[in-house]
Order: structure tokens, then sequence, then C-alpha cells
């Protein structure tokens, strides 16, 4: 099988995990490393579970069990060290596409069609790909803000009404972080809130109404954040792109 039909499977079937399945599998792949050295009962002892749960998460995903699960886990990570260490543009490209969810793009889109206000929380390098998204939706006449203050941001989240939406940008997706001060303050003001995040299992991600999820190199040089944000940069324009064909926008 291709290796990427692990991302084609956790596309088409992610949807179907429950709360306990999603946080195994995130941590497998978190783990993937480690994953092949591990019997099933190991993975069911670290969530104090029996075996059948992790049976019924790998049917779920569209495999017929653990081993298959674990022989498909290992082959994205050959096909990853064939690659340099800095992953090629073109490979994140295809592995951020993977991991695209149809029906919550749609969904998303129409969230920001309906919306009045459109709030962007990002900080850092993760303001580039918001600050594009912002000003191409302006374009289209949509009413969308960025921050360059994050006590701004947080304090604006917080006027936040139910027809508006937060957009959360961050590749880690940290709890410690403003961007996730901002989400939760836009969760209890009643918006709908969308994460964009690296692909991994992040306190973002799980308090936002919709997720989607980039493929990214972690780098960072003297303790300061260098990865790249061509995955985000790829989903901001996938989400716009979309947004045209959908609205039929025209000049």
């Amino acid at each position: 099988m291709r290796p990427l039909y692990f991302y084609e499977c956790l596309k088409k079937n992610r949807t179907q995990l429950n709360q306990t399945e999603e946080e195994i599998l995130n941590y497998l792949i978190n783990e993937k490393t480690q994953v092949e050295k591990w019997t099933i009962r190991d993975v069911a002892k670290q969530f104090y579970t029996v075996p059948n749960t992790i049976v019924r998460m790998c049917q779920k995903l569209g495999f017929k069990g653990y081993t298959q699960f674990k022989e498909e886990l290992k082959k994205t990570l050959e096909a990853e060290e064939t690659i340099l260490n800095m992953t090629d543009l073109d490979e994140k490209v295809i592995k951020t596409k993977q991991l695209l969810n149809k029906e919550v793009l749609e969904e998303i889109i129409s969230k920001i069609h309906d919306a009045d206000n459109i709030l962007f929380f990002a900080v850092g390098l993760s303001r580039f790909p918001a600050e594009e998204l912002s000003e191409r939706l302006k374009i289209l006449g949509k009413k969308s803000q960025t921050f360059i203050d994050p006590h701004l941001m947080k304090h604006n989240a917080k006027q936040m009404g139910r027809k508006d939406v937060g957009i959360a940008i961050s590749l880690s997706g940290s709890e410690n972080s403003n961007v996730f001060a901002a989400t939760n303050r836009a969760n209890i003001a009643g918006a709908k809130t969308i994460s964009l995040t690296g692909f991994s299992s992040n306190a973002l991600s799980k308090i936002t109404d919709y997720q989607l999820y980039a493929y990214s190199t972690e780098i960072k040089i003297e303790g300061i954040d260098a990865s790249d944000r061509f995955g985000l940069h790829y989903l901001v324009n996938k989400l716009f792109n979309d947004y045209l064909k959908k609205y039929q926008v025209s000049d």
C-alpha cells in the first residue's frame, strides 16, 4: 500500500472516533518511533483500558487491526526518513492535503460566509498566514481583523457574539499561549471557533468547534521558534479559494 495510505485512512475515518480513541490515536502518532516496539497490551496498559479498545479504534480508522495500523504507521515513518530532516515543501503540501477533511472544510467556509465579524487569533510567525487570509477576506467585503497586541486580541475576543467567528492559528496549539486564551474567551462569548494547528494532539484544537491540521517541520534556533508555516499558508489559501468557488465571487 502507498506510504500515505495511513493519512488517507485518518482523513476519511477519523471523525468516527470517540474522545478516548482520539487521545490514543494522537499519542501513537506522536510516539510513532516507539510504536513498533509496543504490543497492543502495552498501549492498552498506558491508557488503563483493554486491548479491544485499541482494536476498535484501528478498525474504525479502516485498518484490520492493531498490526496493520502499526505497519502503515511505520511506512509513513520510513517515507519521512527517506527525505532530509528539512522535509521537502512539496511533501509538506501533500501531507497537509491528506489531513484535510472535506466536510469540515465546507462547514468552516459556510461559517466564514455567514459571520458578522471574523477575528484572527495568532502571534509570532503564525500572524503572517492569519493576516493573509484576513486581508483577502476584506477584499470580499467581510469584516475581518488581526491583532498585534495580544492583550487587545483577548479583549476583543470577549466582545464577540454568536454570529461571529474566531480563527485561531498556532503550530503548537499550546495551552499556555495568548492564542489559546483568546480562543477560550471567544468560546465563552458564544462565537464559533476554528483552529489551524500543526498535526499533533494539542490543547487548542480540543477547544475549537472546527479543526484543520498542517504538516510542518519543527525548527528551533537557540531556543527560538523558526518552524515553517508553509502548511498553514496552504490551508488559508485552500479556504479562500474554496470560498470563492462556493460563493461564485467574480470581478
